[in-house]
């Protein structure tokens, strides 16, 4: 599977930032929020955030001008050496998904009619008017009978609702200040000290058996979850020692 890994280093940091896309155009979105993320910590007044199309004529406008608060010269680098003396920058690789750590998790039901449909078209073939779909628009080649084989074995491994995905939750100061995931998800966190809190910001939160209570909801998804099974892998091998 071609995934796209928008990876940002901030100056500030020291761990490199990265998400993990289907698509190259959802890479370059990730791309962008990184590099207006750094013009406004650079410079915000005179770094203003940059749509997607110019993502990266505006990372090189924030490498020069933080150069250029240290007074260097930026004249004779090229984009490599100056994301080097910069020490930000941010790139788009693509790389290829081995194994199936990424597949969703599938209820029964769901698992089930995916993989009739599997051995439908391993039977029969694909129809006429869903070609398009099967080839991405005539792009890739149908998939033989072995490689629907082998995908099906990986759905029934790997696909089931039994591989929970796993997630961190950093806290400071007992706030919640970042979540990554080894798959995309959706987080909420529920905190009942409403203290001081706006009213449009306290929502009413079902309880067992007793009356809703007020609490402060927030929602963690899409850019807010940082993807990144790699770091979690490294997370939970270093636990074991």
């Amino acid at each position: 599977m071609k995934i796209f890994i928008a990876i940002g280093a901030h100056y500030a940091h020291p761990n490199e930032l990265r998400r993990y896309c289907g698509t190259l155009p959802g890479a370059r979105e990730a791309a962008v929020t990184m590099v207006n993320l750094l013009r406004s910590d650079i410079h915000s007044d005179i770094l203003p955030p940059v749509p997607a199309a110019q993502w990266e004529e505006g990372l090189l406008q924030a490498q020069r001008q933080r150069l250029a608060q240290h007074d260097l010269d930026t004249s004779d680098l090229d984009t490599e050496a100056l994301a080097t003396a910069a020490e930000c920058g941010v790139w788009i690789v693509e790389a290829e998904l081995e194994g199936h750590q990424l597949l969703p998790a599938l209820d029964d039901h769901e698992l089930a009619t995916i993989l009739a449909a599997l051995r439908l078209l391993q039977e029969q073939g694909c129809p006429e008017h869903l070609t398009d779909i099967a080839t991405e628009g005539f792009s890739l080649d149908p998939m033989a009978a072995d490689e629907i084989d082998d995908l099906c074995e990986r759905l029934n491994i790997g696909g089931t609702p039994h591989e929970l995905p796993h997630v961190v939750v950093a806290l400071e100061g007992g706030l919640v200040s970042g979540v990554v995931a080894d798959r995309p998800i959706i987080l909420r966190t529920v905190d009942y000290d409403t203290e001081g809190a706006d009213d449009d910001e306290i929502s009413l939160v079902p309880q067992d058996n007793r009356d809703p209570v007020a609490a402060i909801v927030a929602c963690w998804s899409d850019d807010a979850v940082l993807v990144d099974p790699t770091w979690i892998v490294d997370l939970e091998t270093s636990l074991e020692f």
